[in-house]
């Protein structure tokens, strides 16, 4: 039993190279379900069994690197050290893997742990991370430091494999966790049995110490979120971030990674967690710091505790703030388009944002829930812990993109933490979260770049053809966010490449990518690490003296930008436009174009450009588009996600320009679809509007024509000769209708379905 509005999706993901099909139940906030079991059968008795992998935990295509037998692992063993010798030598470093010297040179601090300064350079902000010893130290950390998503899950699927380790003294520890838990029988890594063919019974001690005599040859030189912290890191005097835990607390279902402050066994609960590990590690000089979580869904908390029942206090909480706002249910009744007799009814009422005094009432309520879970969290931590510094949640782009949230997390975070991925470093985003937070050093937590054609394993969202370029967009992002004076470090996640028939944890489904800096096989890749070599030979020098950072010249990386803001002029209907896909009615102006070189997602915009004109009558926009493309025409997605195939996303506003960060109520992004006519959808509305579009291919059959009437009134504006918008438009493109392959933009960015800051203009000329 599925309530309605439930967006159900059967997928054949051989489209993607995954030999599995997925379905998935998208349930509405404040939807109830009642699933108790649903049967899928199949007959595969005509078909051959196939092997994902080899013995090796290798898939069947040929790569640069693959192993063809265990002497080769065998002989990597003997020859390996030549390789991390030959690497270029590194500045000269401390015990710490600080730079010697430069604390003398800046004026820094030894305090026995790690801490930020701020010392301006010549009138510029510049934030250093500081070292026990007090010299500057730039985290070059790595996430999952040792065998963790190359464990896979075999369950059910075990005869897909050529070869599984036995569970023998051998190889037991090829096995996750201890014989009898859980996944003990489950999840196996290929990389520990590859390490066991090729050094012998698996000591972790000692494996773990070669990682770490590995990347600091290569020139990185801590440990990453996710990571045990075996004797050995103390041992290698290799410092390292760790995480908190929170025992106990009530999770909130809706909100990704976050528990209800408002609960009164809270507070008790963190005190107990806390007095235990965070009290014992108080004063480990090698401790950087804790981050608070991992890419909580915090943008979701103003739809998303408004749902919820009353056996949650958070949502008693907003209950009780709205009735001290409204002080009547009349008035409520009135702001919130609600019919209730009672406050009290609201408890176990599911509210929906439907106005603006809705969307008003949440983010007040959003900054004084954010401002308890923070507060909390940083005076229990003190209470046990003086000397380390708190580094943040590691949001995720979108997550930050809240004034709201900066100014809170700023207020007690000593560094604030982005899972920061990215090919384009875009400095006024970084920048503005930098401001909003009040001038908080950043943390670039997570990111990593992939070559499918060269590994093992699959493709991430910044692929590039070979290993040598993954280090060069390596050097691009790392140099250039050292040179911006507040990022204090980064951390490059993960250690070892992902297993290719997906990390244990997600089942069946989960991601498979060139994550590593090593390969299933243990073997290091070499271009790339030649290439993070050269950054981090110089990182200081960028960072502290202000050296030009490394440009790869990539235009995925380094993009030909455009006017700061473009500006298009929509004028009046000269005659009656009908919506058939042709120019007839539109004022006589020339288009604008979208050239491939604005390319903000994919790896190539070859064949893909775009030009459009706009026109305006009492009722409607008219947009029409002429899109050149080699494939046109191909959608086949459901209306949640045309983006993923052929089409257009328009991106109109109409109040507070100035303005940037996350969107406005009144804000709206609008997906047409090029698969058809009047495929269309928009997010977040209460009903979808009555848009018109038509769909024609061109006469060469390399692009199409779209031309779409978009109701005013559904925009809830009222046009007006002169008025200004805030306006853009992302052209989306796809080779088989099923994924996008590339989105060229006429003015902003990638974000912009999260960040109006980059849109352009419209005026709408008489």
């Amino acid at each position: 039993e599925l309530p309605e509005n439930t967006y159900v999706e059967f997928r054949d993901n051989r489209e993607w190279g995954w030999n599995v099909f997925y379905v998935s139940f998208t349930i509405p906030y404040g939807g109830k379900s009642a699933v108790t079991k649903i049967l899928f059968e199949n007959d595969s008795s005509e078909f051959e069994q196939a092997k994902l992998v080899d013995e090796y935990g290798q898939v069947p295509r040929d790569f640069p690197g693959k192993i063809k037998n265990t002497d080769e692992l065998l002989a990597d063993a003997k020859v390996e050290n030549e390789f991390y010798n030959s690497l270029t030598t590194l500045p000269k470093l401390n015990k710490y893997g600080g730079l010697e010297g430069s604390g003398k040179k800046h004026g820094l601090k030894s305090t026995g742990f790690f801490h930020v300064e701020n010392k301006p350079v010549d009138g510029k902000d510049r934030w250093i991370l500081v070292d026990p010893s007090g010299d500057a130290f730039f985290h070059l950390g790595i996430c999952a430091f040792g065998p963790s998503d190359d464990f896979t899950n075999v369950e059910g699927r075990r005869d897909s494999f050529t070869w599984l380790p036995p569970h023998d003294d051998l190889f037991t520890a090829a096995w996750k966790d201890n014989p009898g838990d859980w996944w003990n029988n489950r999840a196996v890594s290929y990389y520990k049995a590859n390490v066991i063919r090729k050094y012998g019974p698996y000591n972790e001690q000692e494996h773990i110490g070669r990682l770490i005599d590995r990347v600091l040859s290569a020139g990185f030189n801590s440990v990453g979120a996710f990571s045990g912290i075996p004797s050995v890191v103390h041992e290698r005097n290799f410092p390292y971030a760790s995480m908190l835990l929170y025992g106990n607390v009530r999770s909130i279902k809706t909100v990704r990674g976050m528990f209800d402050p408002f609960d009164e066994a809270t507070p008790r609960e963190i005190d107990r967690s806390m007095s235990g590990y965070v009290a014992r590690n108080a004063n480990d000089p090698l401790l950087i710091g804790y981050f608070l979580a991992n890419e909580q869904g915090l943008e979701d908390i103003p739809r998303a505790i408004p749902q919820l029942d009353g056996s949650y206090a958070c949502k008693r909480k907003l209950v009780d703030l709205l009735e001290k706002k409204y002080k009547t249910i009349e008035t409520f009744n009135s702001a919130w388009n609600q019919n209730v007799a009672s406050f009290n009814e609201l408890n176990d009422r599911g509210l929906a944002l439907t106005t603006e005094d809705v969307f008003a009432d949440t983010q007040v309520y959003t900054e004084i829930f954010l401002e308890i879970y923070y507060c909390i969290i940083t005076q229990t931590f003190r209470k046990y812990d003086k000397n380390h510094m708190l580094i943040g949640n590691r949001w995720q782009p979108g997550t930050a993109n809240s004034e709201t949230l900066c100014k809170v997390a700023g207020k007690y975070m000593d560094v604030i933490s982005i899972n920061y991925y990215a090919s384009e470093i875009d400095k006024g985003f970084v920048s503005r979260l930098y401001e909003w937070t009040g001038r908080k050093p950043q943390m670039w937590s997570e990111f990593y770049f992939t070559s499918t054609k060269q590994s093992n394993a699959g493709p991430g969202g910044h692929d590039l053809d070979t290993q040598a370029e993954r280090g060069l967009a390596y050097r691009n992002y790392v140099e250039n966010s050292a040179a911006l004076g507040f990022v204090v470090g980064v951390e490059w996640f993960t250690l070892i490449d992902q297993a290719s028939t997906g990390r244990f944890f997600e089942g069946f489904n989960g991601e498979r990518n060139n994550t590593g800096l090593f390969s299933m096989t243990d073997r290091p890749y070499k271009d790339m690490l030649v290439e993070m070599n050269k950054t981090h030979n110089v990182i200081y020098d960028v960072w502290l003296d202000g050296a030009e950072p490394f440009l790869f010249d990539d235009p995925r990386y380094n993009p030909v930008q455009g006017e700061a803001i473009r500006q298009i002029s929509a004028g009046r209907e000269i005659s009656p436009i009908e919506v058939n896909g042709q120019q007839s009615g539109y004022p006589l102006r020339p288009p604008e174009r979208i050239s491939s070189k604005r390319l903000v997602v994919g790896r190539s915009a070859e064949g893909l450009e775009a030009s459009f004109k706009a026109a305006w009558n009492d009722d409607f926009l008219f947009l029409i588009f002429d899109v050149a493309d080699a494939t046109p025409m191909m959608n086949k997605n459901s209306p949640p996600s045309l983006w993923s195939g052929d089409g257009v996303e328009i991106f109109i506003g109409s109040e507070q320009f100035d303005r940037g960060g996350a969107m406005l109520f009144t804000d709206r992004q609008i997906l047409l679809g090029a698969g058809g006519n009047n495929q269309f959808y928009v997010p977040n509305v209460a009903q979808q509007p009555a848009i018109k579009t038509e769909v024609l291919q061109a006469v060469n059959g390399k692009g199409y024509t779209m031309e779409a009437a978009i109701p005013w009134k559904d925009l809830e504006i009222t046009p007006k000769e002169n008025m200004t918008l805030l306006f853009d438009i992302s052209i989306d493109n796809s080779d088989d209708g099923n994924s996008r392959t590339a989105q060229i933009v006429w003015n902003g960015t990638a974000r912009n379905s999260g960040d109006r800051t980059a849109w352009g203009r419209m005026i709408l000329v008489p």
